[in-house]
């Protein structure tokens, strides 16, 4: 071999290496507690949910939990025979929450959510693929619907997270 292929060669596996390592890194500093902080269609600068939503994201070593839920969702009193008004009432509470949870992965700029559980039942065992950044304690996950609207989902990291060993 000349010094012109080795030196190729050395560049290859430097290049391999860095790549593989950054991803896993990357991978890594996703972990972590997050609160919700906004979802907005960056075209419009409008939220579909309400401005006050709350929400729990908890990313640990290739699982996570989400969930949101408007402020005003509140404990309802149980009722023994519970009318049609009622029934529907509790339904439309019920139904206004999101919240799945399975194993993830990252390739690159893509976080992949495998949805082993969903409070949705058309969600079960669904495969979601959203872009991701992170600025400072934030991470933004965006993604974009058939229309071409563009929305951004920003997530506060409130803890890190610990490997259980």
């Amino acid at each position: 071999m000349t010094k012109k292929q080795i030196k190729l060669i050395y560049s290859l596996y430097l290049f391999l290496f860095l790549a593989l390592n950054t991803q896993v890194l990357k991978a890594e500093n996703i972990d972590g507690v997050y609160s919700r902080l906004s979802l907005t269609n960056i075209r419009t600068g409008q939220s579909p949910e309400a401005i006050d939503r709350q929400g729990l994201l908890i990313m640990t070593e290739g699982y996570y939990a989400m969930m949101t839920q408007n402020a005003d969702r509140h404990l309802l009193v149980k009722i023994d025979s519970p009318s049609m008004k009622e029934k529907n009432n509790y339904l439309e509470l019920w139904l206004a929450i999101n919240a799945h949870s399975g194993r993830y992965k990252i390739e690159g700029d893509t976080l992949i959510w495998y949805r082993d559980i969903s409070e949705n039942p058309k969600e079960i065992g669904t495969i979601t693929k959203l872009k991701f950044t992170q600025k400072e304690d934030q991470l933004i996950l965006y993604f974009t619907l058939s229309n071409g609207d563009r929305y951004d989902w920003v997530w506060k990291k409130i803890a890190s997270t610990i490997p259980i060993k």
